[in-house]
């Protein structure tokens, strides 16, 4: 009797917190269904909170640019968390983006739209869908710039150089795989080619990084990616996204700012010797898989565009640094993109007269606008047309 009466109890047991696991699971699965976005709050600002993710001294700096600005910029938030790069682009996500820049030119730029596929990378507006051989491909690894930060897809300069191309060359067509991520170092864009087998011979590959790397950080990349990946940051990575959780949070008692005290001394997301040797590393792959690397450099300043100028004349690497190379164009800016530049002109106004870069740069001074994007296609083709056409 007693035996039965504590397997009824066992049952009883079992059965409740089968219900509640079943219950929690159902409203976690609602918020997921539902798209729930979980926020943090910073001064009378709700911020997505993938960025959490991010390195102390990196969120500080963005929490001081929204408290400049007085915005959230739009794009932030076609973002999630990813346990192996910290964060990347959301997959199947479609998006436009009206706010997104400088306060003195809000609402002044034109609307841009992020799309990306079933990977989580950016893609055209619209399917592409051709019955036509085609015999290679052009791999683009790198960060906001060859993203396409504030440009459409079709305007970005990778989308540009392969319309080129294939205009020229209709027997030996390219593709382009743009798996370029905003806020991306060589450290991320190694995780990411290590990802890639589909890579072949006679396929070309763009490696541009450089800014992310120098930015200030108390972990490096490389560190902060061993500490999520162990087996304690693994488990908590994953409770602490947990939608319910976060939405009890909200609900209850909001979230708070994020503590961003580290004792930590402050460095370098990923050290100049190690961009280097992440530069190296990724121009041997290429290599490896009979591929052809080129290293394009944006908004890529003092030791870091030094190495990277080096190591790609030590690695026999054809090497190209924007936006200098624009220079030479600003005579014919105005005669050859007379729309685009009315639309620049009547966002910056005086600002463009007394800094004649925003012709090819959004305000951040680093992004290249529709007509910077357009301008590099061009130098690249250039190049391209002497070496495969």
């Amino acid at each position: 009797m007693a035996s039965r009466i504590r397997i009824k109890t066992i049952r009883s047991f079992l059965f409740s917190v089968g219900v509640i696991f079943f219950f929690f699971g159902f409203v976690e699965a609602i918020l997921r269904f539902a798209g729930y976005e979980p926020v943090f709050n910073y001064k009378a600002y709700a911020i997505p909170s993938w960025m959490e993710e991010l390195d102390s001294a990196v969120l500080e700096k963005y929490q001081r640019f929204v408290a400049q600005q007085g915005f959230v910029n739009e794009d932030v938030y076609a973002y999630q968390s990813d346990l192996r790069y910290g964060y990347r682009l959301k997959p199947n996500v479609s998006k436009t983006v009206r706010n997104y820049s400088s306060a003195f030119v809000v609402d002044k730029l034109p609307p841009w739209t992020i799309i990306s596929d079933t990977s989580g990378f950016r893609v055209p507006s619209e399917n592409q869908v051709t019955t036509e051989a085609l015999g290679r491909t052009l791999y683009v690894l790198g960060d906001s710039s060859s993203f396409g930060w504030g440009v459409n897809y079709e305007k970005t300069y990778p989308s540009l150089l392969v319309e080129k191309l294939n205009a020229v060359n209709s027997s030996a067509r390219f593709k382009l795989r743009n798996l370029s991520q905003p806020g991306f170092s060589s450290f991320q864009g190694k995780l990411l080619w290590q990802e890639l087998g589909e890579v072949k011979k006679d396929d070309w590959v763009i490696l541009s990084f450089g800014l992310n790397d120098s930015s200030l950080s108390h972990q490096t990349d490389s560190r902060q990616f061993e500490s999520r990946n162990s087996l304690v940051g693994r488990i908590s990575w994953n409770m602490r996204h947990v939608l319910l959780f976060r939405w009890l949070r909200t609900l209850l008692v909001g979230l708070p700012e994020p503590s961003l005290t580290q004792k930590n001394e402050i460095g370098r997301r990923v050290p100049v010797q190690q961009y280097r040797e992440n530069f190296e590393n990724l121009i041997e792959q290429v290599r490896n898989k009979g591929a052809k690397p080129v290293w394009v450099s944006v908004c890529n300043f003092a030791e870091y565009q030094e190495a990277a100028r080096q190591t790609a004349g030590d690695k026999k690497t054809p090497f190209f640094n924007f936006p200098s190379a624009l220079e030479p164009f600003l005579p014919t800016v105005h005669d050859r993109f007379s729309d685009q530049l009315v639309t620049y002109f009547e966002a910056y106004g005086e600002e463009m007269k007394n800094d004649p870069m925003l012709v090819f740069l959004f305000p951040d001074r680093c992004h290249p606008n529709e007509i910077g994007h357009g301008l590099m296609a061009e130098v690249l083709f250039k190049f391209f047309e002497g070496e495969i056409l």
